[in-house]
């Protein structure tokens, strides 16, 4: 029994010190228990959300979950969907004010944070990828094998945002068109392997970032089909080895 109370302090202290580092993880954990309503199982709301606003989200989400369904075969993420009114919630719950969503992965769940930007079926589906993606592989191997690259570039499969293209083929030359129109030559992969590398070197950089994964990733869906990526991802679920 003596070991006990140093056990407790210690997990105790590991708790504090999580919290404090990750404090959007435990506002996202409680949010039935802030200024949240829930819009329907899995998806809270901020009490100023209007009802064209909740209208609009419940669409997008069926559209988003059907990209989901088309490019993974299933979807078997589960994140919790928050949606908030304003600005500064959003940064409380997602720790930043940048970009119209974000995903928080943690070993006991998992989050989908979205502004009032990402009320539309590409944000949502881009971020359910990343859910998808973890909940397959696993969010150690995730964090661990998985280069930011790969998971940002299958995620814009199902965004639509900046190419619309529906073709693998074409969807391929589209981006490769957008990437050599914004630069000459393309981020080198090595560069692009964390989400510092990747998102933090500005907005004009972070455009590259994501016209470099999309490249390198639908080349690879044109030749190789979707079963190429589905055969990448098991490799690392399986074998705990990326290759691309």
């Amino acid at each position: 029994m003596r070991f006990l109370k140093p056990i407790f302090i210690f997990l105790f202290f590991c708790f504090l010190l999580f919290i404090s580092v990750f404090p959007q993880v435990l506002r996202c954990s409680l949010v039935k228990y802030d200024n949240f309503n829930a819009l329907q199982s899995g998806v809270y709301i901020a009490t100023g959300t209007t009802l064209k606003q909740q209208d609009s989200l419940k669409k997008y989400i069926k559209i988003a979950k059907k990209r989901v369904e088309g490019f993974w075969g299933s979807q078997k993420g589960e994140a919790t969907i928050i949606f908030c009114d304003n600005l500064e919630k959003y940064q409380q719950y997602c720790r930043t004010s940048e970009g119209a969503g974000c995903t928080i992965g943690t070993p006991v769940g998992s989050w989908i944070v979205l502004n009032k930007d990402g009320l539309n079926a590409d944000v949502i589906a881009h971020e359910m990828s990343h859910d998808e993606l973890m909940t397959r592989v696993g969010w150690w191997k995730t964090k661990t094998k998985i280069p930011t690259w790969f998971d940002e570039g299958v995620a814009l499969m199902l965004d639509y945002r900046f190419v619309n293209a529906q073709d693998s083929v074409q969807r391929f030359k589209a981006y490769r068109d957008e990437l050599f129109f914004f630069s000459k030559k393309s981020i080198p992969l090595d560069d692009l392997q964390t989400e510092k590398a990747f998102f933090g070197q500005g907005e004009f950089y972070t455009r590259l970032a994501y016209y470099t994964s999309a490249s390198v990733v639908s080349r690879k869906i044109a030749y190789g089909g979707k079963k190429s990526i589905h055969y990448t991802i098991e490799r690392v679920k399986q074998d705990n080895k990326f290759e691309f």
